[in-house]
């Protein structure tokens, strides 16, 4: 009724094959690999409830009045602070408090990109940042990884194609630590190299990071933003997955000038940053009761990491192959050439078990025989169960594909 109403960009617009799923883990009987979500036990419940009473008693106009677009001075005082523990030196002036990094995604892409633009990424890629494109017609140009994150030689290819046909991309958009979807981190001397290629073909970098605090094991590694020299590097972070999602706190490290022009961007957007929510954090970074929520996630996560792998090796045919992250929500399954994932979904959906496609992650038609496995929701034994439930139906279609392909010789 209403589509010859709606702008050329809206008519444009996708909904998100995750989010389609999310129904599927309201269902109790449903073992879900599908949502990113903290799982509901480690939500610090006690803490927030002690700590918000207190704030409300103490600044009742403070909590619920409006706060300045750019956040709230004592928040972005404790981010610095926040940011240093990465090595990463920033004045307030550098930081844009946000309605969660998604919000950091679309702000950036709106300050930044005309339809047509060129803008680089992983392939796979996070959903979201690939939506946030999208949504403001950028013309995405994905770039495979291996085993130690983004490969450094098919970008130069790129890059060196793009600027034969006088073309240079407005930015790369990265997950560098625990990818989503993939759970792969990028290595540090490609981290380095990303920076000079970014100062020699002259694009910004989006370095985007909701999960480098989750890490279970192995050495942790500088942020891209660590090596930036010129402010091409702009940086999101988010206390979601490190505390909690339901108050839509991210931000925003930027040079001044560019957060300057996404502070009037966000100005029309949502004017402001819930304040309540600005405050708890504040209140919870500063008495350390982020960072010990930071410390319980990482044992919580670890064992269902472990877990996870462990049942990967038990239960799947030879034929797949997976990621083993060192921290995060993610790991990717990726499934002979001939397998739809798609297909399997249905099959898994009626034993009661969902993930994500591999599809839902990619702009050039790939993915279609690998999927993405989240173990931050299920409980221990759902993970075993579940990823039992999946490897049986798996071999099911591998063995009736290799049937069906010796019957076609006969």
């Amino acid at each position: 009724m209403f589509e010859n109403y709606f702008s050329k960009n809206a008519q444009k617009m996708k909904g998100s094959e995750i989010r389609e799923f999310f129904e599927l883990t309201e269902r109790p009987e449903v073992i879900s690999f599908a949502g990113g979500f903290p799982n509901k036990e480690c939500l610090p419940t006690a803490a927030v409830e002690k700590m918000s009473s207190r704030l409300l008693a103490e600044s009742e106009e403070g909590m619920l009045q409006y706060s300045p677009t750019e956040g709230q001075e004592d928040l972005r005082k404790y981010i610095v602070k926040f940011m240093a523990q990465r090595g990463i030196k920033v004045g307030i002036e550098n930081i844009l408090v946000t309605s969660g990094s998604q919000q950091g995604l679309d702000l950036v892409s709106k300050v930044f990109v005309d339809p047509r633009d060129k803008v680089l990424t992983e392939a796979p890629s996070y959903v979201g940042g690939l939506g946030a494109i999208n949504n403001y017609q950028g013309d995405i140009i994905s770039v495979g990884v291996d085993e130690e994150g983004i490969r450094i030689d098919l970008l130069e290819e790129e890059l060196e194609r793009l600027a034969c046909e006088g073309e240079t991309p407005k930015f790369i958009y990265l997950v560098a630590d625990f990818n989503n979807p993939t759970g792969l981190t990028i290595a540090t001397e490609r981290r380095k190299k990303l920076v000079k290629l970014a100062e020699e073909y002259e694009f910004l970098i989006l370095e985007d990071d909701p999960y480098s605090k989750l890490r279970y094991e192995g050495i942790e590694q500088p942020a891209i933003k660590n090596f930036d020299r010129e402010g091409r590097v702009i940086y999101l972070g988010s206390f979601s997955k490190i505390f909690i999602p339901g108050v839509r706190i991210g931000w925003i490290v930027a040079h001044e000038e560019i957060i300057q022009k996404m502070i009037l961007a966000k100005q029309a957007t949502d004017l402001c940053t819930n304040s309540i929510g600005q405050r708890l954090i504040t209140a919870c970074g500063e008495a350390g009761i982020i960072d010990q929520q930071i410390n319980k996630l990482r044992d919580f996560y670890r064992k269902k990491r472990d877990v996870t792998l462990e049942s990967l090796t038990k239960y799947f045919p030879q034929e797949a192959t997976w990621t083993e992250p060192e921290g995060g929500f993610y790991t990717w399954v990726e499934l002979p050439g001939f397998l739809n994932t798609k297909e399997i979904l249905l099959k898994a959906i009626e034993e009661n078990v969902a993930f994500v496609v591999g599809s839902a992650f990619q702009v050039n038609g790939k993915g279609h025989n690998a999927f993405r496995l989240s173990f931050s929701q299920p409980d221990i034994d759902e993970i075993e169960e579940g990823i039992y439930r999946l490897g049986k139906i798996i071999k099911g279609e591998i063995a009736k594909r290799s049937g069906n392909q010796k019957c076609i010789g006969c």
